[in-house]
């Protein structure tokens, strides 16, 4: 009876060994070959994209040599399961053999855009393994195919996807490549831009520039200043943050760019006022991966206080009595920015970390309001001290009945919850008018000044204060 049931047990599991890695208990070469032509035939109809990543570890021999290879095996299980956490659940990963992993990626048309995984992957897989007290890393080659760009076959697909990845070892490792020779190019100059923006912090590349704001009550007075950033590319120059903000969000790198952007502005505010030209509030932006995934309080907290903060903040309980008693400037010169997407996405966890750094006084914006899905209910739960009106409202708030309309409400909806209102995108004499008629407390724009050096917004303030002539030079 032992015998039957024993047989009976590797008669049920044989189809799954037939079909799974053992080590990994991921799907197998054959598989993977299966499912794929099951996805390419769906795909057909569907119109989906779909692409296929191989992935090779670099120098794996090399750790099976001088490790072995139980530790070797306990490395290709922890990569599967990095691999794993990486995709969604509707793509596919499967060991294809050694060191070798498939990935199968099924987007809708137009919207495929394997590079980004592949970004993905290599920042994640870039991290160390732990392996019975040695700390290992490894980094990855990967070729990508592209269905339909690349061949309507499958055996040609997958030839091509393993070409691209030998063109990944070729250059040099730890990369990636298409086998299209047009999107391997953009590829190319796309890890060219992600490698130069890695070492871009390192080198001291990026520069914050200021955009003064100003009150439409009184006489104009200049009430404060937005921190911009600008990447001084060697060989590019100025390079604008469009060009290179969403790198460093699908990278992870926004996290400590953004922390140098808090900590850079604190400092500034701390040597203006050094200087004698005053304390000048900074509002800084804040991406809503750095709001959700980062250390925002803890960057905060630790800016005001290497760059001058207020005793309250002992209340955080950090050690570091020495800045507090050699400092003075109040943390509510620093104002974030916080886009209404970002506020939205997780609620609950945006209220916590919001009352923390109001607790600390941080006063809070949100930027580009009316572009979002914003919603009265949490707007009214949410301890914000402005709304900035988005500049595509501003544009034709003299000429359109609609957008003077929006402009006017947000206005009147503000002040209705003590909420101050900032009109960014201000350009001409008649949209400043229009505002200043409807209340709104400042104003942001070219008609003021254009971004600028702190060097020149100290020339601003030094100069009482008097309200700027009209700009017309061209962003930076």
């Amino acid at each position: 009876m032992s015998d039957i049931r024993h047989r009976k047990e590797i008669d049920r599991r044989l189809p799954q060994l037939a079909r799974y890695d053992a080590l990994t208990r991921l799907p197998n070469r054959a598989l993977f070959y299966e499912s794929l032509r099951k996805i390419i035939k769906q795909a057909e109809t569907n119109q989906r994209v779909v692409s296929i990543l191989f992935l090779d570890i670099d120098d794996f021999k090399n750790i099976n040599d001088t490790l072995g290879r139980v530790l070797g095996d306990e490395l290709l299980r922890q990569f599967s399961l990095r691999l794993l956490e990486c995709l969604r659940v509707r793509d596919m990963i499967a060991r294809l053999g050694g060191d070798e992993f498939g990935c199968i990626l099924i987007t809708p048309d137009g919207s495929g855009d394997a590079g980004i995984v592949a970004s993905k992957l290599r920042e994640t897989l870039r991290q160390p393994f732990a392996l019975s007290g040695h700390k290992v890393t490894v980094t990855t080659s990967i070729g990508i195919s592209v269905y339909p760009t690349d061949s309507l076959d499958v055996d040609t697909l997958i030839r091509n996807g393993g070409i691209a990845m030998y063109r990944s070892k070729n250059a040099g490792r730890d990369t990636y490549r298409f086998f299209t020779a047009e999107m391997n190019e953009r590829a190319i100059e796309k890890l060219d831009q992600e490698n130069a923006l890695r070492l871009a912090l390192d080198r001291h590349e990026f520069v914050l520039y200021y955009q003064p704001k100003m009150e439409l009550s009184g006489r104009g007075r200049i009430t404060g200043v937005e921190a911009l950033i600008r990447w001084n590319r060697p060989g590019y120059g100025f390079v604008a943050p469009l060009e290179f903000i969403s790198v460093l969000e699908q990278t992870g790198l926004i996290n400590r760019v953004g922390a140098w952007v808090i900590h850079s502005a604190c400092k500034q505010i701390a040597e203006w006022r050094r200087s004698g030209v005053g304390e000048i509030p900074v509002s800084v932006n804040v991406s809503g991966r750095q709001f959700s995934q980062g250390n925002l309080n803890r960057d905060v907290i630790r800016a005001t206080q290497e760059n001058n903060v207020e005793p309250e903040l002992l209340e955080f309980e950090l050690q570091t009595e020495r800045a507090l008693r050699e400092n003075s400037i109040g943390s509510d010169m620093l104002e974030l920015e916080l886009t209404e997407s970002s506020l939205m996405a997780h609620a609950k966890r945006t209220i916590d970390t919001l009352r923390r750094l109001k607790a600390i006084g941080i006063r809070i914006s949100i930027d580009d309001f009316g572009t979002g899905y914003s919603s009265l209910a949490y707007l009214k739960r949410f301890p914000v001290d402005v709304l900035k009106i988005d500049r595509s409202f501003i544009a034709d708030v003299t000429t359109n009945p609609a957008d003077a309309a929006i402009a006017t409400a947000i206005i009147g909806m503000a002040h209705s919850l003590n909420v101050k209102v900032v009109a960014e995108g201000v350009e001409t004499l008649e949209q400043l008018d229009f505002l200043r008629v409807r209340g709104c407390d400042e104003i942001q724009g070219y008609y003021l000044a254009q971004p600028l050096p702190a060097i020149e917004i100290s020339k601003l303030f030094l100069r009482d204060n008097k309200l700027l002539q009209p700009v017309t030079t061209s962003i930076l």
